[in-house]
């Protein structure tokens, strides 16, 4: 049936009515709460009591009241909260190994016995021995058995325990940089998650002069729900403490707190550090200096003495009685303070601090190496999308800042993460009363849902829902007019949470039969440098990337397939590097400047440092290339270097003069003209620009598929990290506005999708009628499907992205492979029954470079 076209004036209408409809039926999260009442007060048949203390709901966080002296606040929370610690220890374990979570727990007990259980101050064993004996009374049990201390230290130590594995890589054993005859590949440990985004802001960024400062935390789904406690301690020595907490904890964990002398902490976690088995544990150390610190100067020193490194972070403070703010930087013995009084700002942003996992200082990133001599590591700050948004906010509301500011910046992404399970900010004004904004569970407002897997491992998770925003504080809910029939005693009555039945079932995994990617080759060369000048950060950092690359290269074959892996690996580069230019304007590599507002510079650097160098390695030849770099690397280990030195080095080892090569490749603009100057767009270009990303299904043909593809894809890229939800269209709905201002990501085949249709020629590879060509290889199963990309014909600054299957059902399996096989290249095939293919195609002439030809 034929669609009859609306007048603008009628559509504006209809469009501003369902907006407002769906405004009311589901508010925005940036907005919601602003009606919350600074004095909530809970039913009083909601709050459940046990002597002083006391338990109520607010908003999906459970608000939890202890006091006295250490023991007895624990028991009260332990008696409280029994039924959530049994179920966050099974959680823990099951986290640890849903096939044998028993076996694992001892193991790990073990550990925490050994390691930290005797380095928390004295006060606080009483406290957790409290929580374990309270939380047994109240009927309490973990593997049928009573719940014990060491139980809620290994809770306590978690962030240490996450950490550990990459702080031991951290830490020297005396090895490093020696060269073995037969040194063999070793298996690596998993990179430590991160976890979290904050902020800090006073005057001039803030509209009144005062402190803003807020806290989101990133995680997993399980254990996500039971970080939602708002735990309020009233010590018999010492500050009352307000903090973002879970069951069991005596420390917060998700690291937000506030003290009633006006001190505000929270953190970032950054690159681990070393370990120091003779300092204090962190969580002991974090409740010391929140319990008993009165300002910045006395935390930040407890934070430094006996530090034992495990879960490094970048500390953001403040007091309310100065509207001081400060960033703390604390690696193993490395630390770097930055204070607003002192007016010492990263970047252009006075009066505003803020953390998202990226180490600032340079003493603090080296902690992370067991020596600058051992395997060269790139050790050159630059700004990650979280950072740059951070500093997006900060111009967009420098000197208007205060709670709208909060809500917006926790409701951003990428700060605003897919795994970002709450989010909590609180003001001068509002600490001074010990009130916090919080909303817990996803800030956007989506349900976080269990994936198949994770039902299957953790037979207990549950799906995340959001919550409104509301103001959480230390106010005493109201008595009830009679005594609570809640039992004879007058204890907790019954909590509703899930029950426990029976013993942990261990849950078979399957395995995915891809090759162990945690094996690391041996080293091509060693030693880290560091950049002298700006202009010679592309030594440092292609130093140690291009070293991963010549690794790699070393343990392969000379097979077609892993000649191709090489070019897939510096495609990689070369697409960094063109794009950059495309978006941010070329420069040479001695004349970079660093910016921490933008990362522009950097991926020029990193990414035609690499070229360069691969460049003169095939000019010098290896062997002699490999054993220059390895003898340069030595021989300056950890120290500044200059573009020349390294030109003199290789001059003197090869015997060649190499000026020609590095007044071409450092002094110059542009990749020489024995590289094409294609614009190198791959499949993940797009990535980086979610928010100027459009996705657009066909409507020629199979368009509910094509639909169905598209909205696949747009939850699978949601849920992939940042949190953007990239708009759909129809390709009759897309504009030529939208065309030309955005990265197109089109889903089908040329006769399913118009502009797929219309953009064909730009495509590196060709298609038929239900088949397409990739190099020499044509695919003609129905099952098979192809991801490509190119430059957007309409406007070569932005990627076009086609995902196509040769029949709707590939098609509609296209993104979930697409998403599962993510690399940077930019052809990905994905085979009937066969694994993703991942190529580079011989470089051709940009779209740009043809129309001027013209």
């Amino acid at each position: 049936m034929r669609r009859t076209r609306l007048p603008l004036l009628v559509l504006l209408s209809f469009f501003a009515a369902a907006i407002e409809n769906a405004t009311q039926a589901q508010p925005n999260p940036a907005r919601a709460g602003n009606s919350a009442s600074a004095d909530y007060r809970p039913d009083p048949a909601a709050v459940q009591r046990y002597g002083p203390a006391y338990r109520f709901p607010q908003a999906g966080w459970t608000v939890l009241h202890i006091e006295g002296e250490p023991y007895e606040r624990g028991y009260q929370h332990g008696r409280l909260m029994s039924s959530e610690i049994a179920a966050h220890l099974r959680c823990f374990a099951t986290t640890l190994s849903s096939k044998a979570p028993a076996d694992d727990w001892q193991s790990t007990r073990r550990l925490v016995n050994a390691l930290f259980l005797r380095r928390f101050e004295k006060e606080f064993l009483e406290e957790m021995k409290g929580i374990a004996d309270g939380a047994t009374e109240a009927g309490g049990r973990f593997f049928q058995r009573p719940i014990d201390v060491v139980d809620i230290a290994v809770l306590n130590c978690w962030p240490e325990i996450d950490s550990l594995d990459s702080a031991l890589e951290a830490t020297p054993i005396g090895l490093e940089g020696l060269r073995f005859p037969h040194a063999q590949p070793r298996a690596m440990p998993k990179p430590r998650p991160e976890h979290c985004s904050a902020f800090a802001a006073t005057a001039p960024a803030t509209a009144d002069g005062k402190i803003v400062f807020g806290h989101i935390t990133m995680f997993g789904l399980y254990p996500a729900n039971f970080y939602n406690v708002w735990l309020d301690i009233k010590p018999a020595k010492g500050r009352r403490v307000l903090m973002c907490g879970y069951p069991g904890a005596m420390q917060s964990g998700m690291d937000y707190y506030m003290n009633d002398a006006g001190l505000l902490i929270a953190e970032t976690t950054i690159a681990q550090t070393r370990f120091d088995i003779t300092g204090q544990s962190e969580a002991s150390r974090i409740r010391q200096a929140i319990q008993y610190a009165t300002g910045i100067d006395e935390a930040v020193a407890i934070l430094k003495k006996n530090n034992n490194g495990l879960y490094t972070n970048e500390w953001l403070l403040a007091d309310i009685n100065t509207n001081e703010i400060a960033l703390f930087e604390l690696g193993t013995n490395k630390s770097k303070l930055h204070r607003s009084s002192k007016k010492e700002w990263i970047g252009n942003t006075p009066g505003f601090y803020w953390g998202c996992n990226n180490t600032k200082d340079l003493e603090v990133r080296l902690e992370t190496l067991p020596s600058v001599e051992g395997r060269p590591a790139n050790v050159v700050f630059h700004p990650s999308d979280r950072d740059l948004m951070w500093q997006r906010l900060y111009h967009k509301h420098k000197g208007t800042m205060g709670v709208a500011f909060g809500k917006e910046a926790f409701t951003t992404p990428p700060v605003a993460a897919f795994h970002s399970l709450d989010a909590k900010f609180t003001t001068t004004d509002l600490a001074k009363d010990l009130k916090s904004w919080a909303l817990f569970g996803p800030p956007l407002g989506r349900t976080w849902m269990p994936t198949e897997s994770e039902k299957q491992r953790f037979p207990e998770v549950k799906p995340l829902v959001s919550n409104p925003w509301t103001i959480l504080h230390a106010n005493a809910p109201p008595t009830p007019p009679s005594p609570p029939s809640q039992g004879g005693d007058g204890g907790v009555g019954a909590i509703d949470v899930p029950s426990y039945k029976g013993p942990m079932q261990a849950v078979a995994m399957k395995k995915a039969g891809k090759k162990n990617r945690s094996l690391q080759n041996v080293p091509a060369w060693h030693g880290t440098l560091l950049p002298q000048t700006d202009g010679d950060i592309w030594l440092a950092a292609a130093f140690a990337d291009y070293e991963r690359i010549v690794a790699a290269d070393k343990m392969r074959g000379n097979s077609a397939d892993e000649r191709d892996a090489l070019a897939l690996d510096l495609f990689a580069f070369r697409s960094t590097y063109l794009t950059a230019v495309r978006t941010s304007g070329d420069v040479a590599l001695a004349d970079i400047k660093s910016d921490v507002a933008r990362d522009g510079w950097y991926r020029i650097a990193s990414g035609k440092g690499v070229l360069a160098l691969h460049e003169l390695r095939r000019i010098v030849g290896d062997p002699l290339f490999e054993e220059s770099m390895d003898s340069f690397g030595r021989k300056h280990a950890g120290q500044r270097v200059a573009t020349a030195q390294f030109q003199a080095h290789l001059e003197q080892a090869s015997g060649k003069s190499l000026a020609g090569f590095f007044d071409t490749w450092v002094k110059q603009t542009g990749l020489p003209g024995a590289l094409p100057q294609t614009v190198a767009y791959s499949v993940n270009t797009f990535s980086r620009e979610q928010d100027r990303t459009l996705i657009v299904y066909g409507t020629a043909d199979e368009t509910p598929t094509n639909r169905e593809a598209a909205e696949s894809l747009q939850k699978g890229l949601r849920e992939s990290g940042p949190n953007f939800t990239i708009p759909i269209k129809s390709d009759k709905e897309a504009t030529p506005g939208d065309l030309k201002s955005h990265h197109l990501l089109l889903i089908g085949r040329p006769d399913s999708n118009v502009l797929v249709e219309s953009f064909r020629k730009a495509l590196p590879i060709s298609f038929g009628g239900r088949s397409f060509v990739v190099g020499k290889e044509t695919y003609a199963n129905p099952g098979s499907a192809i991801v490509v990309a190119a430059e957007n014909p309409v406007n070569p600054r932005y990627s076009l992205v086609v995902i196509a299957g040769l029949s709707a059902e590939a098609t509609f399996h296209a993104p979930a492979a697409f998403l599962r096989g993510r690399r940077t290249a930019e052809v990905l095939v994905l085979p009937a029954g066969g694994a993703t293919q991942a190529l580079v195609l011989p470089p051709r002439s940009s779209l740009n470079d043809v129309k001027q030809s013209k």
